[in-house]
């Protein structure tokens, strides 16, 4: 899978040579990368961290490229501070600290959405953070979560309450057993109203997840 990835990122860079801007992006380290975008922080009751401002141009640059290019390089780029800001979280908590491997779930994409795009971005954003994981403090659960049916991309509903219904009972845990008792930090590449981790949240508190920590690339 790996193979036919990188063949297929190789055949689209050659048709599609990338800008000398996001060369040079791709070239930063990512403290530096970090460096450059405002920090989003915690957003309120809806419970979930982001790490970036969306509203800023080299932001979206960033999400645009993960999510519809599959770029591997900036996913590891960000990978990188998505792991320094799990394992800041988790080794500052003594009580999760010991509680031993944390599951690590992406948000899912349907299956018609997974077709379409070859791979799911929030996927390959706990790859990467994985990579960085040299300490066994997460376990990677690709399938953790599972989108039950299409749901319409949430770009095209307008409002909290659309977006909520949008997505409500479309989500469910693959295997109940792995999450009972667990701990588990959900990625996500933006998050707007929240409804998504919301909706995340529900499957995962049904499947009797001890504690959820929802983080976003953007937001």
């Amino acid at each position: 899978m790996d193979f036919l990835a990188l063949f297929r990122d190789a055949v689209l860079n050659f048709l599609f040579p990338k800008k000398k801007e996001l060369m040079a992006i791709e070239a930063l380290p990512p403290y530096k990368l970090a460096a450059l975008i405002p920090p989003a922080g915690l957003k309120g009751k809806e419970g979930f961290l982001a790490l970036f401002d969306y509203a800023h141009p080299l932001t979206k640059e960033i999400v645009w490229e993960i999510k519809y290019r599959g770029n591997r390089v900036l996913a590891d780029k960000v990978g990188e501070i998505l792991f320094e800001r799990v394992s800041g979280l988790l080794t500052k908590n003594k009580q999760l600290k010991e509680t031993g491997a944390i599951l690590l779930v992406p948000v899912p994409i349907s299956d018609r959405r997974r077709f379409e795009r070859g791979y799911n971005q929030t996927e390959l954003l706990t790859q990467a953070i994985k990579k960085f994981d040299t300490g066994a403090l997460l376990k990677h659960l690709p399938i953790g979560l599972i989108k039950t049916f299409h749901t319409e991309s949430q770009t095209r509903t307008s409002g909290r309450k659309e977006r909520l219904e949008n997505l409500r009972t479309s989500m469910k845990v693959m295997n109940p057993q792995k999450v009972a008792g667990r701990i588990v930090v959900v990625i996500d590449d933006v998050a707007t109203t929240g409804a998504t981790f919301i909706e995340a949240k529900r499957a995962l508190r049904e499947a009797r997840a001890k504690k959820i920590i929802c983080l976003a690339l953007a937001h």
